[in-house]
């Protein structure tokens, strides 16, 4: 009996820290250069989350998408050409889905997953940290990818082209 009862005081414990995570505020940006022009950082201040988490940070698994729509920077023109080269009409989400997370001591962890861009699927992994804070999870972490990985040819001007490199970097307050 006693048995019984610490199993179910245990599973009623788990699950007041077990649940899915909504977004609740955050950027998630993209950052790459041409020639003269090391300012290129388009973001989201949006994202759909489709993630959930038990107690412990290395639980995490699901996925957060990004609209692409909602990617803008200071340069409206600009927008216009990442639009097009994102083909986001055709392609109009990108997402990363969490398979693993490995803790690499304190809060500082590798969440390893696929990203999905331009219809294109590949393994990646964030380098970051999760921590919580009462029923609050915050997510910072960085990565990078090449465009041309993903069937995407960087925007050329002129004579010059955008680099092929994008430095992702994530930011995200998530809500139990």
């Amino acid at each position: 009996m006693i048995g019984k009862l610490s199993i179910t005081a245990v599973l009623l414990a788990a699950s007041v820290y077990a649940g899915n995570l909504s977004f609740e505020s955050g950027t998630i940006k993209a950052h790459t250069e041409v020639f003269g022009d090391s300012t290129i950082d388009p973001m989201a201040k949006k994202a759909t989350s489709h993630l959930s988490m038990d107690a412990s940070p290395s639980t995490l698994k699901g996925a957060i998408e990004v609209s692409m729509s909602d990617l803008f920077s200071d340069n409206k023109k600009r927008d216009e050409h990442m639009q097009e080269a994102l083909e986001s009409a055709s392609f109009p989400k990108a997402t990363f889905d969490i398979k693993e997370v490995v803790a690499k001591g304190g809060d500082s962890y590798t969440l390893k997953g696929t990203m999905t861009l331009h219809g294109v699927s590949k393994p990646m992994s964030f380098e970051g940290t999760i921590s919580e804070e009462g029923n609050k999870v915050r997510i910072k972490a960085a990565s990078g990818l090449k465009m041309t990985d993903y069937g995407i040819k960087p925007i050329k001007m002129m004579f010059l082209t955008v680099r092929d490199q994008v430095d992702l970097s994530v930011d995200v307050s998530l809500k139990r």
